[in-house]
């Protein structure tokens, strides 16, 4: 009766170890899963900062009040777009090199880096309008 109790606590302990084993590699598996493919391309992000941070700019600069200045103008909406960036789970950061006005058209040269904690990319770039 004592080896039949032994085999059957030996059984069970064996029974639970590789229960473990299987869930611990499912569980494995599946979080991989989660962040390959479409999570490392962050071309859509990329495009939608593209397209949409130039006229968020624009319409920042030409609705500002009188007396402020462009870097401030830069800032908020920097300030909104890495804010939203951040809700989705990606790091954003735009450096402002210069922002200059003449003869009524505005320049800004800076940079942004985007990160989705597996990419990191930075982008140098010119606005004119």
């Amino acid at each position: 009766m004592k080896d039949q109790a032994q085999l059957l606590l030996v059984s069970g302990l064996l029974m639970s170890i590789t229960l473990i084993a299987v869930t611990s590699t499912i569980t494995h598996s599946v979080n991989l899963g989660n962040h390959q493919g479409e999570r490392h391309d962050i071309t859509p992000v990329i495009t939608s900062l593209e397209n949409s941070f130039s006229l968020a700019l624009e319409y920042e600069v030409l609705n500002a009040a009188d007396g402020i200045q462009l870097s401030t103008s830069f800032e908020i909406v920097t300030e909104e777009f890495e804010s939203i960036l951040a809700s989705r789970g990606y790091s954003l950061h735009y450096a402002l090199t210069s922002a200059i006005e003449s003869s009524g058209t505005h320049t800004f040269v800076y940079s942004y880096e985007l990160n989705d904690n597996t990419i990191s990319v930075n982008f140098n770039k010119s606005l004119t309008f």
